[in-house]
Order: structure tokens, then sequence, then C-alpha cells
């Protein structure tokens, strides 16, 4: 694996630092924060450059909303100057990590994305009969920090790069816990060691795909999986043979374990491809494929909510229809037109109140 050097003077150069900043504010113009930043763009970049380049640059304190749907967790958004620097790093660190992915890692990158993995999934689905269903149990809590600064090390050699890598994770916030034992652990193990990246920064999107790349070679090029597709941490397996599937499924938790993670007992299953699966928001079967039951109720409960901001002018028309037409772009990648047509005429009954 080719080690990158001579990339800190490129991320605290002037051209990368003004296009990180038009990154990070792109689409949120309007927030305070934002045109407070805006507003003393040229002064606020330098001093972030004087702070990168002296070594003082250090997170700030994160906000932390727990949320409850779609599942229980806790959200930390950084500070705007953070996200920033986020975007810095990313600009230079995303085509180096995207080199590396496998086809099938499908999350964060330019040209994949949820549509592109259920396509993908169902192609799959339609030679292979058997499926092996995986997701990790408290994934982005669970991220071993020394682990992922050492996968940092086999792709990076610019020392003042790995140690601004090293900062952001250092700069992680208290996730939830995840008390579990590996092999060689003592009882104070899982105390020692810090991990949990923050669900909501850009870097930890990329850091947690990146996490599992080893992973994704070995069961691809070592174990030659039949069928195999990944969105971050939910990753599907697919073979003639279910018998096989069932030694995949104890050679998918050594791996894991090397990384010091678990499957989710009660989302890992092996069923025929017949039967369907549920994968990144879709019901997916070999020749058909349908929105999450779950996913329309939630989409009707905001179109109520979107209807009471429009009563009130909380929300104004043109965002409405940028809403609805993002839900429906999603839908329409399924075979349910009846779907279609049912939320275009909820859409249009509110719009017209």
């Amino acid at each position: 694996m080719r080690r990158h050097a001579d990339l800190f003077p490129r991320l605290v150069s002037w051209e990368n630092l003004l296009r990180a900043a038009r990154n990070a504010s792109r689409g949120k113009t309007a927030r305070p924060v934002v045109e407070r930043f805006e507003f003393r763009r040229e002064w606020e970049l330098l001093r972030l450059r004087r702070e990168l380049i002296s070594g003082d640059y250090r997170p700030g304190p994160f906000t932390t909303p727990r949320i409850a749907h779609p599942k229980p967790r806790l959200i930390s958004a950084a500070p705007y100057r953070d996200r920033v620097v986020h975007h810095a790093v990313m600009n230079l660190l995303e085509p180096i990590l995207d080199r590396h992915f496998l086809p099938d890692n499908f999350a964060c990158r330019k040209g994949k994305g949820t549509h592109a993995a259920s396509r993908r999934l169902q192609w799959l689905m339609r030679r292979h009969p058997f499926v092996l269903q995986c997701d990790v149990r408290k994934y982005f809590p669970s991220i071993d920090h020394a682990l992922l600064k050492q996968t940092f090390r086999c792709l990076v050699k610019d020392r003042r790069f790995l140690d601004l890598l090293d900062v952001i994770v250092d700069g992680s916030n208290p996730q939830d816990a995840t008390d579990d034992w590996f092999p060689g652990d003592d009882l104070f193990t899982p105390a020692s060691r810090r991990r949990g990246v923050p669900i909501g920064n850009l870097t930890s999107q990329w850091f947690a795909n990146w996490y599992l790349d080893a992973f994704d070679h070995a069961l691809t090029s070592r174990l030659r999986v039949a069928g195999y597709v990944r969105y971050c941490d939910d990753f599907i397996l697919l073979d003639d043979d279910s018998g096989r599937l069932l030694d995949f499924r104890g050679r998918v938790e050594e791996l894991l374990a090397g990384l010091r993670l678990r499957l989710h007992p009660g989302k890992t299953a092996i069923v025929p491809a017949r039967a369907g699966v549920t994968f990144v928001g879709y019901r997916t079967w070999p020749h058909r494929r349908t929105v999450r039951s779950s996913n329309v109720r939630a989409f009707l409960k905001r179109l109520r909510a979107y209807g009471h901001d429009l009563a009130v002018e909380a929300m104004s028309r043109e965002e409405y229809v940028r809403r609805v037409a993002a839900w429906l772009g999603h839908a329409s990648q399924a075979d349910d037109p009846r779907l279609i047509e049912r939320a275009l005429d909820r859409a249009a009954a509110i719009a017209r109140r």
C-alpha cells in the first residue's frame, strides 16, 4: 500500500482552506453561526491556518442532541470552525481513501449512495439464492481510537498530517457505553481504551467507512465470498449455499473481533433471497423493491408537521416542495407507483390549505 507524503503543506494552503470554507457553508449560509464566520472569513481562515501550522489547533466542544428515530442515538455537532477544518482534511484524504475502497462499498462516496447500493444488492440477489445480513452493534461508539490511528499510518507518512488526524480522533466526545471484552483483554481493558467517533462529523463518516476497509478486502480477496455489498456498518454476504454462509458468519465474527467490534445479534440472519431483506431504506427481493413501511409512516408524519409550518409561515413553499421532492426521489427508486401517487396527492392537499 502506497503511503502518502507532503499532505500538510497542501492542507494549510490558502486555496484549500478557502475551498473548505465554501464547502462547509454550502446550503447553510442563512444560519447565524455561518453568517458570522463568513462576515470575517479571511480573518477566521488566517487564524485557523496559524493554529494548524503552530500545532495549537484543538477542536471545540460539541453540541449533542439525542434523537429517538430511526433509532436512539447521540448526534454530535462540531463548532463551525471545526467543520471547516474537517472539510480541509477531507479535500485531501477523500480521494486517497476512495482509491482503496472496494466497488461494493457504497457509503459517502461520489457516484455511490443508498440507491446504487440497493440496485447492486438486487442484482446479486438474482444470482445467489441465500443472504447473510449483518449489522455491527453500536458501530460509531465502538470504533477503537488506537486501531483507527493505526489504519491512518498504513496510508499516510506525513507526520504533521497524521498529528492532525490524531487531534480530530482524540477530540471525539464521549459516546454511549460499549463495554465488550475481546480475546487477550484483562478486566480493565475496555475501560482503558478510548473508542467512539461522533455521529454527525464529516470526518467521522469517512473514518467509519475506512475502518472496515481491510475487513472488506479480507472477505472478498481471502475468503472469496460470492457476493458482497456494504453501506457503512450494514453489510450483506450472498452465496449459493446457506451452509457456506453459516461458515462465513463465524469468520465475519472473528474479523470484527480483531477490530474490537461485534455483530448485532438481533439484526444478523441467514435468509433465502426470495424472502426479501431490508437494506438502506428499502425492502428488497430479487425482482421487486419497496420503501420500508416505517419510512412511509415517518414521511406522512413529517408532512403533517410541514402543513403546520406552512400555515404559520414557518416554512416557505419553496422549502416545502424541496423536502417533498427529496423523499419522492427516494421513493421513486422502488417498484410502487401507487405510493408515489398517494404521496403526491397528500402533499398537494396540504399545500392547498
